[in-house]
């Protein structure tokens, strides 16, 4: 541990700040998606463009659980999913497509997720999907996109579609599979992600059992007005968002302090 701890230090001397930075927050986000429950063997995945890069990309190693991601052990791939610095691991080739398909549409994304948590799996095989309004945390949300199944392996025409599928939103539920997000941050993204899987998990508790109930929607106007006054939580920019990540920094300081090695 000490060996690798010092590696990681020099490497870490020798980067640039800023890529460092993106590199010890998408470390934490796949910590805390793993400390949540949201991982799932090697399935699925998280990315952030690397700063000042448009075509450089920080991605897992394939063979790697979220629980062992590091901020030096994660991989930088250019646009064609190659080692940008020399790697014996295997790239995440198989998932890169749609990753790029969505950075090459959304200039501003800096993060995207991508995961298959059971109860949003549950809501992405329903037919109308995530009930906006079912819920508060669907209102924080507001609309989003659908995309429908193509496979286990992605392309680049089917990264091409599904960014199409995104509209003016940074959620798709794909259907009978999971989700995938953008964010301008990896902290925003990761929010998005919590909000997301909260408003299926209520979706699908409301809709099972004795209890089982059809959803109040409240107005559009209600809709409308919430999705504004959302943004304190939901953008990267804003206070509650920023200190939210700080706090589960913290926690992760306390709970797996490798991550940023």
């Amino acid at each position: 541990m000490q060996a690798s701890t010092s590696a990681a230090s020099a490497r870490k001397l020798a980067m640039d700040p800023e890529e460092w930075k993106v590199r010890v927050d998408l470390a934490a986000a796949f910590r805390l998606a793993a400390l949540q429950g949201w991982d799932e063997l090697l399935f699925a995945h998280l990315s952030a463009r690397v700063p000042g890069q448009k075509n450089q990309f920080l991605m897992h190693p394939a063979a790697i659980l979220f629980e062992e991601v590091t901020a030096s052990n994660l991989h930088k791939l250019d646009e064609n999913c190659n080692h940008v610095e020399p790697s014996d691991e295997m790239p995440h080739k198989f998932a890169f497509p749609f990753h790029k398909g969505i950075y090459d549409a959304f200039p501003q994304a800096n993060c995207v997720i991508h995961l298959h948590t059971k109860y949003a799996t549950a809501v992405a095989m329903q037919d109308q999907g995530l009930i906006q309004g079912g819920n508060q945390y669907s209102m924080w949300l507001g609309p989003i996109g659908r995309h429908d199944y193509e496979g286990l392996i992605s392309t680049d025409e089917e990264g091409r579609r599904l960014a199409k599928n995104f509209g003016n939103h940074q959620i798709v539920l794909q259907r009978g599979h999971g989700f995938v997000l953008w964010g301008h941050t990896v902290h925003e993204a990761y929010m998005l992600a919590f909000l997301l899987i909260r408003a299926c998990e209520t979706q699908i508790r409301s809709m099972t059992g004795d209890g089982a109930v059809k959803p109040y929607v409240p107005p559009q106007s209600v809709l409308d007005a919430t999705i504004g006054q959302a943004r304190i939580i939901t953008d990267g920019n804003a206070p509650f968002n920023q200190m939210t990540w700080r706090a589960l920094l913290r926690k992760l300081d306390r709970d797996a302090p490798d991550y940023k090695t």
